[in-house]
């Protein structure tokens, strides 16, 4: 088993990516969003590729105050910490209704980064993850993720007022398999009202309703826990739309293929998708000796695998942001952004789906050194990842360009 103190020293990579993040992200909490943006030159960038298939999207947006509307939104590190998802999802929630941040997995790397609300678990949680090792080759959840408490073991979830759809919980859901013939859950709300519940035996992966009241804090603890898997958390409030942020470091996208189908069919009973966003490119090695040939045919796979189990919901595929490396005493667009963004572009157009280019939406190239000197920081320092700053715009500019599609 992969324990929460192990993983330290076992994933050294994993630790520095969220430790240079939550610092470069903590320095950035006071700045105020009506501070002067400097610097920057956007530019609205259309959806291109296959926006038809997006026809059953728009028309549940249309209809949202009667339905829910459900987005995945699978990325890489870019999206820890709910940087742009959390932006996207309020956009999207005042315009078409809804409240709550969707889905949350129990354990994940970036509690600490996150500004739509405050999350925290006991440290004898074991868990593990698509990019993370997996000796017992546990079966990962819909976000890539999967936890398995001890006996007492407990997590909590509290809102804050950073964004105002997540000022509240209203209602909350668990989402588990393997539960033992006696484990039991206590759920605390608002440090007040205690109710437990028994847990459904079953490999399938179950759904609990855990409380239906406004409130501002959530405590689950976990008791005679057996063998049980649990792969997160949903808060929502009725009709509208969700979208769910699913990060995970150092993935490529590829690795959803280790997400099982029967792991998909069991959420697909709970999460009907809507809409399905696959936002990567990263961590893409350098180009060369049939790479991107090697990428782009799993990435193929990873969208035929998702068109198969969701074939009601569109598919948008995120070209990688500007990627930069150091000459001199210049930092420059690396000559491999450009052929990774004509393969990914290529994959949405192979594959039927739409393409959205956030390198021309940012600015083109060379544009991540304005947007980590722009005034707030729109960037890291690490010249990759967003700042909330950042995250804002980058959710606007992706917004306008859905919305653009949908109005054609």
């Amino acid at each position: 088993m992969i324990y929460f103190k192990k993983i330290i020293t076992k994933n050294l990579f994993v630790l520095f990516c969220c430790v240079t993040l939550f610092i470069s992200l903590t320095a950035f909490k006071l700045l105020k969003n009506n501070d002067t943006i400097q610097h920057i030159q956007t530019h609205e960038v259309p959806l291109t590729g296959n926006t038809n298939q997006l026809k059953g999207f728009f028309k549940a947006l249309k209809n949202s105050k009667n339905q829910v509307v459900r987005i995945a939104h699978y990325g890489d590190s870019s999206l820890l910490g709910d940087v742009i998802s959390e932006h996207l999802r309020d956009k999207l929630q005042q315009k078409y209704g809804g409240q709550g941040a969707g889905f949350i997995s129990i354990c994940a790397s970036d509690i600490t980064m996150k500004e739509s609300g405050i999350q925290e678990y006991s440290d004898d949680w074991q868990y593990t993850s698509l990019f993370l090792r997996n000796p017992e080759n546990l079966a990962f959840g819909i976000s890539g993720y999967v936890s398995k408490p001890s006996d007492g073991s407990w997590v909590r979830f509290q809102t804050r007022d950073f964004i105002h759809s997540l000022k509240t919980f209203q209602k909350g859901f668990l989402f588990y398999s393997n539960a033992g013939k006696n484990t039991k859950i206590e759920c605390e709300v608002d440090k007040r009202i205690n109710s437990t519940f028994d847990l459904k035996q079953g490999k399938s992966v179950q759904s609990l309703e855990l409380f239906d009241r406004q409130s501002t804090s959530v405590e689950l603890t976990f008791k005679e826990v057996d063998n049980t898997n649990v792969y997160g958390v949903s808060f929502e409030n009725g009709n509208g739309v969700y979208l769910d942020n699913f990060p995970i470091t150092g993935n490529t996208g590829v690795n959803l293929l280790d997400i099982s189908d029967k792991m998909l069919k069991d959420f697909k009973k709970y999460l009907k998708y809507n809409l399905i966003i696959l936002h990567y490119g990263m961590n893409l090695p350098t180009p060369n000796g049939g790479t991107l040939k090697i990428y782009t045919n799993k990435m193929l796979s990873v969208i035929a695998k998702y068109k198969k189990i969701f074939p009601d919901a569109g598919i948008i595929m995120v070209g990688i942001s500007d990627r930069i490396i150091k000459k001199g005493n210049r930092v420059i667009t690396s000559r491999e952004t450009l052929p990774i963004i004509h393969a990914q572009e290529n994959i949405a157009k192979t594959a039927n789906v739409a393409f959205w280019n956030l390198f021309e939406a940012m600015g083109g190239q060379d544009s991540m050194d304005k947007w980590v000197n722009s005034a707030p920081p729109l960037a890291l320092k690490d010249y990759r990842h967003f700042t909330h700053n950042g995250g804002d715009i980058v959710a606007d500019l992706f917004l306008k360009a859905i919305l653009g599609a949908a109005e054609k």
